[in-house]
């Protein structure tokens, strides 16, 4: 079989990665632009290193039960790890996403490992993109609870509109699910099949046990809403105090916008969404709207620079296991096996 030469396919990498970077650095260039630059640095030095590393240290604790999460939904797809090999494959897939355009490929790659050390490719793969499905939705949970409370709780057309636009949302979040599971495969473009398949299979497997289905939903909501409480403290050590669904709705909407591949795994369109919302949100404030901007985007900073950390201590945490770990050697599925009779 002739293989396609892998020049063009690598160009095009090349050119996408290019163009992520460089609207990152777009962004991040007008962001700083807009906010005065004196009253950034004076917001991100008045944050105690002290305080820094505590939320350093949450976000490890929030991925250690990530890891026991993740483990939970491979192991349903089929892919069993012990622990230690769990804990291997996460902080991998955590440290390399410093490098990669996206946190797919972090995923990627840990599905990949995942895959290699229990001998069941197949059901890593389906068991990872179970597991970031999972995450989009509990996210999109938060985003209309919280949505809908701060709507409620301003007064006015802003309030009104905010409701409008969380209850749509939320419509058009379930009939685009409905779309999907009921939608035959062969009236998709054929582009999009494979990808669709993935989510179709990975979703019956977890259908098959609801009520691995249900915890990893919920304690996919319980992460993201302690990984929300870690950032809470970041913005109060900058005096920036609001309720807690405003903290819900401009944290997790600003990430489900970093996901879009239109920047280098959201860097600069995270940072910028989350000062847009969560700005007006701020409360209880004798400080000027501009200074108030000026905290909120250092808070998203300072947030950026605890991934950095967090995922540097991953990526140590896993040259020391992997230093450790005997070769693996995979598995052969007895379904696989070829019978002769």
């Amino acid at each position: 079989m002739n293989r396609a030469p892998p020049g063009p396919v690598a160009a095009s990498s090349r050119r996408k990665l290019a163009f992520r970077l460089a609207a990152s650095a777009l962004v991040l260039a007008l962001l700083v632009r807009m906010v005065p630059w004196q009253k950034l640095r004076a917001a991100l030095a008045s944050v105690p290193p002290s305080t820094f590393f505590l939320v350093v240290l949450g976000f490890v604790a929030c991925h250690l039960f990530g890891v026991f999460k993740w483990r939970m939904v491979i192991g349903q797809a089929g892919a069993r790890l012990t622990l230690r090999q769990s804990v291997e494959c996460y902080c991998a897939g955590l440290f390399s996403n410093l490098f990669l355009p996206s946190i797919v490929g972090g995923d990627v790659l840990r599905a990949l490992l995942a895959g290699r050390k229990s001998g069941r490719m197949e059901g890593a793969v389906l068991g990872g993109v179970a597991d970031r499905l999972l995450d989009l939705m509990a996210l999109g949970v938060l985003v209309v609870a919280a949505g809908a409370f701060v709507g409620l709780d301003r007064q006015g057309t802003a309030g009104t509109l905010l409701v409008l636009v969380v209850a749509l949302s939320a419509a058009a979040g379930v009939v685009a699910l409905l779309v999907l599971v009921r939608r035959p495969l062969k009236r998709w473009p054929p582009r999009w099949r494979r990808r669709i398949a993935q989510l179709l299979i990975a979703l019956r497997r977890q259908g098959r046990r609801p009520k691995v289905l249900f915890f990893s939903l919920a304690g996919g909501v319980a992460m993201q809403g302690s990984l929300i409480a870690l950032n809470a403290v970041l913005g109060r050590a900058l005096g920036l105090e609001a309720s807690a669904a405003a903290w819900v709705f401009a944290w997790s909407l600003a990430k489900l916008a970093g996901l879009a591949p239109a920047s280098f795994n959201g860097i600069g369109v995270r940072d910028g969404v989350f000062a847009v919302l969560f700005a007006p949100l701020v409360v209880a404030t004798a400080l000027p709207f501009d200074e108030v901007k000026a905290r909120a985007l250092a808070a998203s900073f300072l947030w950026q620079g605890v991934l950095i950390v967090g995922s540097l201590f991953c990526g140590a945490v896993w040259l020391v296991l992997r230093r450790r770990s005997p070769l693996a050697t995979p598995k052969i599925n007895p379904e696989m096996k070829v019978r002769h009779g």
